[in-house]
């Protein structure tokens, strides 16, 4: 017999671990300020999207978070603040704002995540050397366990995506898939 290899993700997921997804800092400014970021977050979109689709068919949420600095102008209510109109978000999406690369860090989200009942992230956006893998580090401390999405999240260097894929529990959008619908 042919033993098929299951993803730990899938495994964890499928053993009634909540999900939610969290978007995360795909804002313009810092896409205008960087044309590599801009390209890779471009060439990821199609996964980025089909996450934020599969989460709200499934009804899973989705967590909208962005990166205020007030010394560059990157408040709310700015252009500079808004997720980059490429991005599927809705306006029903949770939304948080942070101020640290950890997006626990003076937040709420925490809170956020367990009103919600979810006790997992999933992490698309950018980027992939900094505020990722602050968050993905972060999630630990507050016992709720973190997986990026292979292809979803973004960097102005290549080798910072291969390394926060390497060192961190990732899920492809397939496994995503087969974890969120039970479909095989």
């Amino acid at each position: 017999t042919k033993r098929i290899r299951i993803p730990p993700a899938i495994l964890a997921l499928g053993r009634g671990m909540k999900p939610a997804l969290i978007v995360l800092d795909i804002q313009n400014i810092w896409l205008e300020q960087k044309p590599a970021l801009k390209k890779s977050v471009d060439e990821r979109m199609n996964v980025i999207n089909s996450a934020i689709a599969l989460f709200r068919k499934t009804k899973h949420p989705i967590v909208v978070v962005s990166h205020e600095d007030r010394e560059m102008g990157v408040v709310p209510g700015t252009r500079e603040f808004e997720v980059y109109s490429a991005v599927a978000v809705d306006k029903k999406d949770h939304r948080i704002t942070k101020q640290y690369p950890n997006s626990f860090g003076k937040t709420g989200l925490e809170a956020l995540l367990r009103s919600l009942g979810c006790d997992s992230i999933l992490l698309v956006g950018l980027s992939a050397s900094e505020c990722v893998l602050g968050t993905y580090f972060g999630a630990w401390d507050w016992n709720i366990h973190p997986y990026i999405l292979k292809g979803g999240v973004a960097s102005h260097n290549v080798d910072h995506i291969r390394a926060a894929e390497d060192i961190c529990q990732t899920m492809t959008l397939g496994d995503l898939e087969k974890a969120l619908t039970g479909k095989q």
